[in-house]
């Protein structure tokens, strides 16, 4: 049985812009991407689907304006959302919250295709 092997952390550029429109789950990012997703889900009460959907649309909304940026820069800005209402009862919609600041705000560390 061949072993899968991930090259993406010895490309020097950084990811092809395709790379982040294919991959769909964080349980498949690198390792030290995806732990330091998961060490960032511990601290606010949205649950793992929430975070998956909302780093998802955040793509969406990139691509709609013809911009991407690289993972680590997806996952600041989808952890300030989720501080941003952390506070707030009743918890509200993540993707909600995220479109809001996202169409309010924009995404400064996000670079045109």
């Amino acid at each position: 049985m061949k072993k899968k092997v991930r090259i993406f952390h010895l490309l020097s550029d950084g990811l092809h812009p395709s790379y982040f429109q294919k991959m769909n789950l964080i349980s498949e990012l690198p390792p030290n991407e995806r732990d330091a997703w998961y060490e960032c889900m511990l601290n606010y009460a949205y649950d793992e689907k929430d975070w998956e959907n909302a780093r998802q649309h955040l793509f969406c909304l990139l691509k709609k304006d013809e911009k991407r940026a690289e993972e680590m820069a997806i996952l600041s800005y989808v952890s300030c959302c989720a501080e941003a209402v952390s506070a707030t009862l009743p918890l509200p919609d993540f993707l909600a919250t995220l479109e809001d600041f996202y169409r309010r705000y924009g995404m400064e560390s996000a670079e045109k295709v």
